[in-house]
């Protein structure tokens, strides 16, 4: 009984082991350094919120009966890989009445479909309302979705990657 006990150790091991290993040959692999900052985290900074924020009202654009938009003045900062973060913030596109989220997907779709360098994900939220992702292969992505708020459309964005410095701790709002 001893000498059963020995060996299925050895066994649970292993099988745990190489449960958590992958055949996989087609990841990426991770860069062995991490990136260097082309400027000072706040111009990075900056330069990410500034570029998605200006994608998050071209897309605030095509949204069919849009009455106003109210763009998040700030955003938060959030790691997306080693000595890297990315910029979030959102929009809130108030529409005339009930955002129809069909007429809004479509309108999307049909603003990004042929942009080079998108990507286009359409589905389902928890209730069944339509919703489509918009994102480049660097990061930088938009949720746009039924808001919260009575006639309200939202835009959840994220910037492309950047690097910071190894000391920067990036916290706070941006």
């Amino acid at each position: 009984m001893n000498r059963s006990r020995k060996l299925i150790a050895p066994i649970v091991f292993l099988t745990l082991l190489t449960g958590c290993s992958t055949m996989d040959n087609n990841r990426p692999e991770a860069p062995s350094e991490p990136a260097t900052p082309s400027a000072s985290p706040e111009v990075e900074i900056r330069a990410a919120k500034a570029r998605t924020q200006r994608v998050e009202l071209e897309i605030a654009e095509v949204v069919p009966d849009r009455s106003s938009v109210r763009q998040q003045e700030k955003g938060a900062l959030f790691p997306c890989g080693k000595r890297q973060r990315q910029w979030s913030g959102g929009t809130n596109v108030v529409t005339t009445d009930e955002p129809d989220m069909d007429a809004v997907v479509a309108a999307v779709e049909k603003a990004w479909s042929d942009r080079s360098g998108w990507t286009i994900d359409k589905r389902e939220d928890t209730v069944g309302l339509a919703t489509i992702d918009i994102s480049t292969s660097d990061g930088e992505g938009y949720l746009i979705s039924r808001g919260t708020e009575a006639k309200t459309v939202h835009i959840r964005s994220s910037s492309s990657c950047f690097a910071v410095p190894e000391i920067f701790s990036g916290g706070g709002t941006w």
